[in-house]
Order: C-alpha cells, then structure tokens, then sequence
C-alpha cells in the first residue's frame, strides 16, 4: 500500500473533490484519481461514492479514512522530528468564531509566527457550527468556538472552555423601550442578527422559545458595523459584545437594554481533534494567546467603564 495513494484519498474527502485535493497537493487531478484507484485496487473495494457531490466516502471509504488519518499524522510527525529537530512545521489550520470578531485572529497569529517560526499558518474566521464540523473532519487542527452555557462540544472531540463572552442587547436611542423591560415586552420587536450556526442567535432563539414567545428576525445581517448600523436606524433589536458597543462608532445612536430575564453568557471553548500529535504544542499556545487576550479585553473593559 503506498502512502501517497492514501493521502490523495484522504484529501479527497477533505476537501469534498478531486479539484481540491489536487490543489491541496500540488499535483494534478488525474494523479489524484490514479492514487485512489490504485488504493482502491489494492483494498479491493470501492472508496468513494462518485454520484454525491460533494464527494462522500463509501461505508469501506470510511472506515479507510479513520484508519489513514493517524497514520498520516504519525509519518507527518516523524518526518519534521528529522527534519526539523521535533520543531513543529507544515501547515497549521485553525478557526476562530465570528461572534468573536476577525480582530480575535490576530493576537493568536502574531503568537504563534513568533513561537513557531517554520509553521505556515492558516487562519478563517467561521460560525462555530462550520468550525466543528472542520475540526470534526480533520480540514482545520484547531478552533476557538462559542457555546451557550451549558452546551459543550462533541464527545468525538477534546475540548476546553477558557472563558465566558457576554453578550447585551442593543436599541436605537430612539426606541421606546421601558428601562429594564422583560422578553415578553421585547417580543413584538424584529432581531437582527447573525445567520443559522451562530450561537448568540441560537442563545436568543432559545431563551424566546422557552417562554413560548415569538421568534422574528427583522434581517439576517454578518457583521457587527452592519447590524449595529440596522438597530441605530431602529429596524430592529441587536446583541453585541459589550467591548463591541464601546468601540462602536454608532453609539451616541444605540442604548444597551438590561432585560430582566435574560442573560446572554456563552462559553469560550478551544477544540482540537482526540489525537492533535506534533500540533499539541501549537494548539497550547494558540490556547494561552487567545485567553491572553481575553484577559486583556476584559481588563480594557473595566477601564473604558470606569
């Protein structure tokens, strides 16, 4: 069985196509599909399910790619042990959730280029939903996520939560709202939030449902500019980080709303896959940097509120 048959297929279902495991590779598309081909020969079996698109591994597809994954990881390892005095090298993916804001990459980033010189990195901002899946198939190494509280991640994966993000409700100043209403005043209002996949939409969701209110989305907008930018033109109610509102050029607009029975705190998590090998040093700093930050944030916070 040759290695390079097994990584053309694992690519494959990486990436959901042969065009993407080729460019993954660096080689071309029909090298990639004379790899799977001639694995599949020496298995005997077929691997992929060539009607699905995307691609989609067969049931022998499958179990073959669970047993492929750790023994690529592990020649992986072995051979920037060699080459590299055990320094970690290669390709570093990992993801970061929207919630968080884009600006949430670049500490880690920094880190890590610092900590790591002969890494290449790969950073995307993500829903979380988008994130675990990726981590979940093995396409990213890492990402930090965020889940209501009391929700945790998949048992497939190794996770840990490095700290709490609240999140306020927002209104244009213009809006007449009663100082500190309850979610039953508030549930004649349209929100405006992030699409499916985003856990303070799905926390805000929750919270209506469990009281048997209505669930209206005014408009389904990604970034915070722009939603902000929709609730201090009164279109709807918004929920944004605190330091978000802060820094917000929209705000002389905007009032936070203290509701009475709600509490939008979700949980910061870092997730990374049971068996991380030569990535788990990397994936410890991209934890320190990251809860740095927050730390950070958090401190900035108090001062601006002072």
């Amino acid at each position: 069985m040759n290695l390079f048959d097994l990584e053309a297929f694992v690519a494959v279902v990486d990436y959901g196509s042969v065009v993407g495991a080729a460019a993954a590779l660096h080689i071309t598309q029909s090298a990639v599909t004379r790899r799977i081909r001639s694995l599949e020969g020496v298995l005997g079996v077929s691997l992929l399910d060539r009607k699905s698109r995307p691609l989609q591994p067969t049931r022998a597809g499958l179990e073959t790619y669970e047993f492929a994954r750790p023994v690529l990881s592990s020649v992986s390892d072995l051979k920037a042990a060699v080459l590299h005095d055990g320094e970690p090298s290669g390709d570093f993916r990992f993801g970061v959730a929207r919630g968080l804001g884009g600006l949430a990459l670049t500490d880690p980033i920094c880190r890590l280029r610092n900590d790591f010189p002969k890494l290449r990195i790969q950073a995307f901002a993500k829903w979380t939903d988008s994130l675990l899946e990726q981590v979940g198939n093995h396409t990213l190494d890492a990402a930090v996520i965020l889940l209501p509280n009391g929700n945790i991640p998949p048992p497939s994966l190794t996770g840990e939560c490095i700290g709490t993000e609240t999140f306020a409700v927002v209104a244009s100043r213009s809006k007449r709202i009663s100082p500190s209403p309850t979610f039953e005043e508030l549930a004649s209002n349209g929100w405006i939030l992030n699409p499916q996949g985003c856990g303070t939409r799905r926390s805000v969701e929750a919270a209506l449902l469990a009281r048997r209110l209505p669930f209206r989305i005014a408009v389904e907008a990604e970034g915070f500019d722009l939603q902000l930018s929709l609730v201090s033109a009164d279109v709807g109610l918004g929920v944004v980080m605190p330091q978000v509102f802060r820094t917000s050029s929209f705000r002389k607009h905007l009032r936070v709303v203290k509701v009475k029975d709600f509490l939008s705190e979700q949980g910061i998590w870092i997730v990374h896959s049971r068996n991380p090998g030569r990535a788990e040093p990397v994936i410890r700093t991209l934890r320190d940097a990251v809860r740095q930050n927050l730390h950070l944030k958090a401190s900035q916070l108090a001062i601006g509120l002072a």
